[in-house]
Parts: structure tokens; sequence; C-alpha cells
């Protein structure tokens, strides 16, 4: 079965664009009586060299022989699995960004620290939940004091 790689795609695209620009250059100026050529002929030019490298791409990807790739779920499932921290820490963002006007910079700051630093520490022993309270209290605090008393932005 003939399946969509990169390359073919990327060929596919390229191969509608030039067809696409080759049709639009029709609407450039024709030449008048003191131009061999006109103006089309450069970009036309250009489109024929692009479109044959394209083909070059389609036909090879036709000869290379693509291995079995499991299905599309089993593709998604293991890309969230890959990306589940990164994804939690946007989650938590958006949860910080919803909380903060709410309960206050202070409160939302150091509730995401929290949830964060446990996130990426993986926080497994008392040592680490110490550090962490301790680096998120310690933290949001002095960002707001910087804030609120050194730079005179008022945070919220």
């Amino acid at each position: 079965m003939l399946t969509l790689t990169k390359d073919r795609a990327l060929a596919l695209a390229l191969l509608l664009m030039v067809a696409v620009m080759w049709m639009e250059s029709g609407d450039i100026r024709p030449p008048t009586s003191w131009q061999p050529y006109g103006s089309a002929l450069f970009p036309r030019i250009l489109l024929v060299v692009v479109g044959l490298l394209s083909l070059l791409i389609l036909v090879r990807s036709l000869w290379v022989n693509v291995p079995e790739r499991p299905g599309a779920i089993q593709l998604i499932t293991d890309w969230f699995q890959s990306r589940r921290t990164t994804l939690a820490l946007f989650l938590l963002f958006g949860l910080y960004a919803a909380l903060l006007p709410v309960v206050g910079y202070i409160a939302a700051t150091i509730g995401f620290l929290v949830a964060s630093l446990a996130l990426l520490l993986g926080i497994d022993t008392r040592r680490k939940w110490m550090i962490n309270l301790t680096l998120s209290g310690t933290l949001a605090i002095v960002i707001f004091i910087v804030f609120r008393y050194g730079l005179n932005v008022w945070l919220p």
C-alpha cells in the first residue's frame, strides 16, 4: 500500500504550489515591443526548476520502501506519553493564570511553583518536599517584594 511520507507530502505540496504559481504567472504583463521575452520568463524558469526537483523528490520517495508504522491511535498515545510533563506544565500554567485574579499573586504563585517543581523534580523524599516548599515560598515572596517595593509595580 502506498503511504504518504514526508517526502511525498513535500513533493506534492510543491507541485501544487508550482501549478498555482504557473497559472498566476499568466497575469504578468506580456512583453512590450522592446522586450524580447517579457517579465514572466524568469519566474517561469524558476517554477520549472522547482517543479522538476519536486518530481525528482516524488520519484525517489516511491523507490524507497517505507516500513510499516503503528496505527494513528498508537502514534497519538506515544506522542502524549513522551510529552506528558510538558503538557502538564502548560495545564498548570493555565490553571495558575485562571487562579491569579481569584486568590492573589502570592497564593497562586506558591501553588504553581510547588506543583511545577514537584512535577519536574519527581518529589519522592521528605528532603525534596522541604526544598520545594522553601524555594517556592521564598521565591514568590521575594519576587512580590521586588516588584511591589523595588519596581513599584502592583501585582494582583
